[in-house]
């Protein structure tokens, strides 16, 4: 059986949201490392643009984001009643990755969740779930017509 290693959820709604990315990459703290800024956004047709240090997905404008970080040992059973949007593997420089902001050109980071582990492809999977109640345990209990997202990630 899997187990979890480390896990959080921001507790913060990110508008505007614009995907996940390495920390450290996005400030440019990485010299010749790639980043969110270097890759366009999702395809048509497609939620999902995966880059070195970077995920980009697609969501509403209008629709508030939270999200949540898992660390496993290994593959987790996917949550049964959340959407899989996205697996597979992600390369994160710094091992510190975030939810990023961006709205008309104003970048934005949230709080950092450390993986402990720098230059290391991960294993990764991004799920999603549309909530317009206040039900979801793992989230703030007052919210209201958000998407919620997880992102699982193992060695």
């Amino acid at each position: 059986m899997r187990k979890i290693i480390a896990e959080r959820s921001d507790g913060i709604e990110v508008r505007s949201f614009h995907g996940f990315a390495d920390v450290e990459a996005a400030k440019d703290l990485r010299p010749g490392q790639r980043s969110i800024w270097d890759l366009s956004g999702p395809g048509r047709g497609r939620r999902v643009a995966v880059g070195p240090n970077a995920l980009i997905m697609d969501v509403a404008p209008d629709v508030g984001v939270f999200v949540r970080y898992e660390s496993w040992d290994g593959p987790p059973d996917p949550y049964a009643e959340w959407e899989l949007v996205w697996d597979g593997p992600l390369f994160l420089a710094s091992g510190r990755i975030c939810a990023v902001k961006e709205d008309q050109g104003e970048k934005d980071y949230h709080p950092a969740f450390d993986l402990g582990r720098e230059m290391t492809q991960w294993s990764a999977r991004l799920l999603s779930k549309f909530v317009d109640n206040d039900r979801e345990p793992l989230f703030p209990r007052d919210i209201y017509k958000v998407t919620l997202l997880t992102l699982q990630l193992w060695p």
